[in-house]
């Protein structure tokens, strides 16, 4: 290009300089003008031809770039594509202006055209609005990373999502926020997965009762935060005569028996009552707010919706009953343990009275319904 681009001037400078030399050849002088014009005409010459050299290396170093750019694009677009995640990215308010193919359909839409058509604001994928506001005070002190959200997509469908995204910034006179890019990935079926190991973690297998370990870990929170009314209440309910339901019609009819339980002690509580399995065919019950009175009327209902218990066997119909103590929280000083304690020492009393009753382990005067004789030979308290 170099040589195409000065062949006329090339012929042109190489003529005056032909007569330049014939002139001083011939001992002729040469206008001292035309000679200063033919030197100025041939380092103009040498400097354009070094534009246009540093033109053509430019020239290479674009289209390197470009097709660079193109690369990366065509990358960037099957990623985009391609990838089982959402990816969206939106503007300074929150509209979204780009999402893949993914994400469309994840919240149950044909196409990216469609998704955008409908939700123009990612604030609209929320479900709650306090997980929006937290996922725009993570993007303004930085990134948000991995934060889970409940979000809702096409007919109230409702996902768990783990969102992560980040704010593009612009660069002038004053650095301002060029939208926001993020992924988003469905989390459901883990979400759903965790739940359920913490659920089978917590609870007994056969009656979906919470299971001693966190029964406890409750009981514990209720205990200490029943110190400033000093009103809780405890029952531990045993089955009567329950070994020999097992050996006579077996250990399946025996779960069963079990399984009624647990339901007949559901039925008579309250939603903010804690029941738990303590093992075999022992039950716990803890009644916050509840005064020694309260956990009695408790107690009868729980008596009562036992007895209506009829468990079919193979050749017969089997009928239930419980024993209960009952423990209330009288001093400040009163621990779970305790109180696990004195009702143990009731259920005994139950047992020893002949059973299908309740009894109270009493340290103070209490008015309740239940009112079996009193149990001698405990120094600590009396069973009344």
């Amino acid at each position: 290009m170099e040589k195409e681009g000065f062949q006329k001037e090339e012929r042109v400078l190489h003529l005056a300089m032909k007569s330049l030399e014939r002139n001083e050849s011939q001992g002729q002088s040469s206008d001292p003008a035309f000679t200063a014009l033919v030197k100025g005409y041939n380092k103009l010459l040498r400097q354009s031809r070094r534009l246009i050299s540093m033109g053509d290396r430019m020239q290479q170093s674009l289209t390197e770039v470009n097709r660079n750019l193109e690369i990366s694009e065509e990358r960037y677009r099957g990623i985009f594509e391609n990838v089982t995640e959402g990816v969206f990215r939106c503007g300074s308010a929150g509209e979204i202006v780009e999402a893949n193919s993914a994400m469309a359909v994840m919240f149950g839409y044909s196409s990216p055209v469609n998704f955008l058509g409908v939700v123009n604001n990612i604030r609209d994928l929320f479900c709650h609005e306090i997980d929006f506001s937290r996922y725009m005070s993570l993007l303004v002190s930085g990134e948000v990373h991995r934060m889970e959200a409940k979000v809702s997509g096409l007919d109230g469908v409702v996902l768990w999502a783990e969102i992560s995204a980040c704010v593009m910034r612009e660069e002038s006179e004053v650095i301002s926020c060029g939208g926001v890019v993020g992924i988003l990935a469905d989390v459901t079926e883990r979400k759903h997965m965790t739940e359920e190991m913490c659920r089978l973690a917590r609870t007994d297998s056969l009656t979906g009762l919470w299971n001693r370990g966190y029964f406890m870990e409750l009981a514990l929170r209720e205990v200490a935060r029943s110190k400033r009314s000093n009103k809780l209440s405890l029952l531990i309910v045993d089955a009567d005569y329950f070994k020999g339901v097992n050996d006579a019609y077996g250990h399946d009819v025996g779960d069963k028996a079990l399984v009624a339980m647990s339901r007949a002690l559901l039925d008579s509580v309250r939603e903010v009552d804690v029941v738990g399995r303590l093992g075999g065919e022992e039950f716990v019950v803890l009644l916050p707010d509840a005064t020694a009175s309260d956990a009695c009327c408790v107690a009868e209902r729980i008596l009562e919706g036992v007895r209506q218990i009829v468990v079919d066997s193979v050749d017969n119909h089997i009928s239930m009953t419980v024993s209960v103590g009952v423990a209330s929280m009288e001093d400040i000083g009163d621990t779970l343990d305790g109180l696990l304690k004195f009702a143990d020492i009731a259920l005994y009393a139950a047992k020893k009275n002949g059973r299908d009753r309740a009894e109270v382990y009493r340290r103070s005067s209490c008015s309740c319904n239940v009112e079996p004789p009193v149990f001698a030979g405990e120094s600590k308290g009396d069973v009344k």
